[in-house]
């Protein structure tokens, strides 16, 4: 087990680490942050990459052949602390067994832990292989975009991605897609309509529509839903004037296997059937690219849609795991939202699980706040699967 002195400094540096504001693109100072904590720990190597992902590795003493590495990896950037706070967002404040702030759960307590854990079980001798703890960046933007280097990079045997489960070992989740639907309309003055198109009753009716699509399922990862989030007009404002489009963003949650394709077909069917019964009909939807621009200046663009991803059950990395764990392993369970896993093992084809503090429902609340026997818990998770 993990000394009181070693719980301690863990949740020193996620205090550390949750007092810096670290929005997408924003990361530099808490990934100086977390430099520090790795020069401290005395990791053999530390490397930041072009788009600013901070990797530490540490070595075992003696290595008999080439072991693959294992990388454990978090994400550094957070989502803004918007609602209404009854605790500082940045205080890092500590009462009822809880650390208090943004990021505390999703996920800076994650990388805390991993990050100490791993430093801990190369001081006890526990490393059969090198071992990574990545800080990613920019994956509140695209889940994996700038991860997908670091996998590159260090060709990992597997990858433990440290997004909260609960303690439960994660061995699949939901990928995620975001689409834009636009509605194409005919501006006239308001007091005369007939003239014109108006572009949001049309997408009203698409979005209405919508809602008849029956979104497919899986028996572990749950429902492919599909939401809309956001609705734009133009003009805007408008005074006056019909809008001659309208935008809508939708949020899609994939299952295995689900392509571009299985994204936009159903859709595309349902405007076809509404420019059949309205000639003046018109709308396209087509998935959205973003471009991100990390806080070194480098920029990166990736089409919005990440795979869904399952590990077999009794696939080798799920057995060992779930032998090193013990205790500190519940159940099996799955991801409902999309994680950097999505792109090592959905697209990179690298052995992935999921594991580590805190709750799901946690993430991106109002104070939002982390456990500290799930940190606990977790870090000493981190710790046995050095060890594999």
């Amino acid at each position: 087990m993990l000394s009181t002195d070693r719980r301690q400094s863990i949740v020193d540096l996620t205090r550390d680490l949750v007092r810096v504001k670290s929005l997408a693109g924003q990361e530099r100072e808490v990934a100086q942050v977390v430099i520090a904590a790795m020069q401290a720990l005395g990791y053999n190597k530390i490397d930041v990459d072009a788009l600013g992902n901070v990797v530490g590795t540490l070595l075992p003493p003696a290595v008999v052949g080439s072991p693959a590495s294992i990388l454990f990896d978090s994400h550094i950037d957070t989502v803004e602390a918007a609602g209404q706070w009854t605790q500082q967002p940045f205080g890092g404040d500590v009462s009822a067994g809880k650390i208090w702030g943004r990021g505390t759960s999703d996920m800076k307590g994650a990388l805390a832990a991993s990050l100490c854990a791993a430093a801990y079980a190369k001081q006890d001798g526990l490393l059969n292989r090198p071992v990574q703890v990545s800080a990613s960046v920019n994956e509140e933007q695209i889940e994996g975009l700038a991860f997908a280097d670091v996998v590159q990079a260090y060709q990992p045997g597997f990858v433990v991605i440290c997004e909260s489960t609960r303690w439960k070992l994660n061995i699949g989740g939901r990928g995620r897609a975001e689409l834009f639907i636009t509605a194409e309309g005919i501006p006239a003055h308001a007091s005369t309509p007939h003239l014109g198109v108006n572009a949001l009753k049309q997408m009203s009716k698409l979005v209405l529509a919508l809602e008849q699509l029956q979104a497919p399922v899986d028996p572990e990862l749950g429902k492919g839903i599909l939401e809309p989030t956001e609705i734009i007009s133009r003009p805007f404002p408008s005074v006056s004037v019909l809008p001659d489009q309208c935008r809508v963003r939708c949020d899609r949650r994939l299952l295995v296997g689900e392509t571009e394709r299985d994204i936009l077909d159903p859709i595309n069917a349902i405007i076809a059937k509404l420019r059949h019964a309205d000639p003046t009909f018109k709308a396209h939807a087509e998935i959205d690219t973003e471009t991100i621009k990390t806080y070194t200046g480098a920029t990166r663009t990736g089409l919005k849609i990440q795979p869904a991803w399952k590990m077999p059950s009794d696939s080798v990395i799920v057995q060992r795991s779930k032998m090193a764990l013990g205790d500190l392993f519940n159940q099996i369970g799955y991801y409902s939202f999309c994680t950097n896993a999505a792109r090592s093992a959905g697209i990179m084809n690298v052995p992935t699980i999921g594991y580590g503090p805190g709750y799901e429902d946690t993430a991106h609340i109002a104070d939002e706040f982390l456990e500290l026997e799930q940190l606990w818990g977790a870090a000493e998770g981190y710790y046995r699967l050095c060890s594999i």
